[in-house]
């Protein structure tokens, strides 16, 4: 058996965001015959039984017990392997300073700049000046790398001077498993959900939903789909429109009263995420983004758009180039309610116009964002590094 001769650590505020967005890249570097060890700053959701291969198979840490095992391994002076330090968020890169991270060669990866770069908050506007003079500091003299997943952040990392330009790299999202997400996979799944006319094979469009698919937040733009969602069903045109939320359980279990009064009353369904959510997917004629957050690249954009669900959504920098690569839907830079019902009516109005999802678009958006193509970019660059 060959030797290994790396070590990978991956870094991140979850063990929920590694098992469940990290796993093509940790299966890339298994496969480069690297050792692989997850530091985690707490559990998150959770993880449930069909998807814990990296709690299974991977040694996986609480911040506190690694510290203990570092300290261990000095003990017993055990020989340290070159080791690559992948961070992700803004706490485990902070933590990435610490010394017993010292002779890691690091990389970070910022799946977007996140709440301190988007909102308009006026903590969160200090808070923004500190972290990138602590961001600048940091990838200036102590990292190797730094990766984001769309041109936007690029170009305001390099506009503030946070980065230099030798150490950026984008990277496509965190990749989406092209042989799940695709569109022969959806109308498999319609067939099997009863939504297929059986002569003709139309869809049954009155069986189908308009699904916010998100966390229960302002960032995300929940309250401005619920107001959406109030708007239109106001409208006779449009009121037997069905509408669905699907969010975390947690986030469901914690809804207030009042809300879950009124969305019981306007027959609003609401659907606990699930791993595999394709499902939900097939069942929607169009998936609502009104997200204002500061993401990467929106994985739900993405699963979206491998299956051809038309999307409508505001304007993000993790949203534009998906629509430029010819994902299916309309963006819209109006934040308020009304911006998102107009898209709405739009689609439903004509939605034989956004029905046809071509090979060639699907082929398009696979060979840039399916999720061996992320791992393989991130392979790339760490390859300067390996030994000859």
């Amino acid at each position: 058996m060959k030797r290994k001769k790396y070590r990978a650590i991956l870094f991140a505020n979850t063990l929920w965001f590694i098992n469940n967005f990290k796993m093509p890249l940790i299966e890339e570097l298994i496969n480069k015959n690297f050792d692989i060890e997850i530091i985690y700053l707490r559990l998150g959701p959770p993880i449930s039984s069909k998807n814990k291969f990296s709690v299974n198979s991977i040694p996986s840490y609480e911040f506190t017990s690694y510290l203990i095992l570092v300290l261990k391994r000095i003990i017993r002076r055990q020989k340290i392997k070159t080791t690559f330090l992948f961070s992700f968020t803004i706490g485990p890169i902070l933590l990435s300073m610490l010394p017993l991270f010292n002779r890691h060669l690091k990389f970070a990866t910022l799946e977007g700049l996140g709440r301190v770069f988007s909102s308009r908050a006026i903590f969160f506007r200090i808070l923004k000046r500190f972290i990138q003079v602590i961001y600048k500091i940091i990838f200036t003299n102590f990292y190797k790398g730094i990766f984001v997943l769309n041109y936007s952040d690029y170009a305001y990392l390099l506009e503030r001077q946070i980065v230099q330009i030798s150490k950026l790299h984008i990277i496509p999202g965190t990749g989406i498993n092209s042989k799940i997400f695709n569109p022969k996979s959806l109308i498999s799944e319609r067939r099997k959900l009863g939504l297929l006319n059986q002569k003709g094979g139309e869809l049954l469009l009155e069986d189908m939903f308009i699904t916010f698919i998100g966390r229960i937040s302002i960032d995300k733009g929940f309250y401005r789909f619920i107001a959406a969602i109030n708007y239109l069903l106001n409208d006779k045109r449009y009121s037997s429109l069905k509408f669905r939320i699907v969010s975390p359980k947690s986030d469901i279990d914690n809804i207030n009263l009042d809300l879950r009064e009124f969305l019981f009353n306007k027959n609003i369904v609401l659907k606990e995420y699930i791993s595999n959510p394709i499902c939900y997917y097939a069942s929607s004629k169009i998936i609502v983004i009104p997200t204002t957050y500061g993401e990467g690249l929106s994985r739900v954009a993405l699963e979206a758009g491998f299956l051809g669900v038309p999307i409508v959504a505001i304007q993000n920098r993790g949203l534009s180039s998906l629509f430029m690569d010819g994902v299916i839907g309309e963006t819209t830079t109006d934040t308020e309610p009304y911006g998102i019902s107009r898209l709405i009516k739009k689609i439903i109005d004509n939605y034989s116009e956004y029905s046809y999802f071509s090979e060639n678009v699907f082929n398009s958006l696979s060979s840039k964002y399916d999720n061996k193509v992320s791992a393989n970019t991130v392979i790339n660059v760490l390859s300067y590094y390996f030994e000859h």
